[in-house]
């Protein structure tokens, strides 16, 4: 009798729960967690990327070409509203800077492809790596970029008589706007080579391309050099 009385009030404690059973297993608190993708200590910028973004190539070639339709407009305005001195020189000098930045960023590009170098024969290679790099990429750039400055030569020495005369011959007109025509040509066929350069966009592959460059540069030279012919020597005999 003893023994099943002890025997039923170790049942009952087991049937209420009240004694723990020891499992040997370590206790692990659940509202605490491990998981790495939780963890805010182990997150980490994707890349390494700093929090500001880099600007694309593509907004520079276009502030770029900003600069130069500035030009273009201005040389409209200024020829039929708001006429003043130096006016033909500021327009082609709007122009000539947007050509030059351009050089600029294709300099840049080929000083992003060089390995920095503490000697002097790898400095010397660099540069050299450099010129080589914009010389054969830069040639409609270059040539651009040597008509304007010998309009800006020429209206700048002749800016007095431009401005004050009233007796300008009209073949300075007629060959004026023929130079803007065919250098405004020639610019539009650099900019899509410039992005073909600095943003790895494939330029038109249309085979007039080339040669309408050609002819545009060579109806701006014999343009540029009726505008110097006029203005030295025949002011008012046309």
């Amino acid at each position: 009798m003893t023994n099943k009385r002890k025997n039923s009030k170790l049942k009952r404690k087991m049937k209420g729960g009240n004694v723990p059973m020891d499992t040997g297993a370590p206790i692990v608190n659940e509202s605490i967690s491990t998981s790495p993708q939780t963890n805010p200590i182990s997150r980490t910028v994707e890349g390494g990327n700093s929090s500001y973004a880099k600007y694309n190539d593509s907004v520079y070639v276009s502030v770029i070409m900003a600069i130069g339709l500035m030009g273009v407009l201005w040389f409209m305005i200024s020829r039929s509203m708001i006429k003043h001195k130096y006016s033909e020189v500021l327009s082609y000098s709007l122009l000539a800077i947007g050509v030059f930045l351009s050089l600029s960023l294709i300099i840049f590009k080929g000083v992003r492809q060089i390995t920095p170098s503490n000697s002097i024969i790898g400095a010397i290679k660099n540069m050299i790596f450099v010129a080589k790099y914009l010389t054969i990429r830069s040639v409609p750039g270059l040539l651009i970029l040597v008509q304007l400055a010998v309009l800006c030569y020429i209206m700048y020495n002749h800016a007095d008589y431009i401005f004050t005369s009233e007796n300008i011959p009209r073949m300075f007109g007629i060959f004026n706007a023929i130079t803007i025509v065919m250098i405004l040509a020639q610019c539009w066929v650099w900019k899509d080579k410039v992005k073909e350069i600095m943003s790895n966009i494939k330029a038109p592959n249309n085979p007039m391309i080339l040669p309408g460059f050609i002819l545009a540069a060579i109806l701006s030279g014999i343009a540029i050099s009726q505008l110097y012919i006029i203005l030295e020597y025949l002011k008012t005999d046309c």
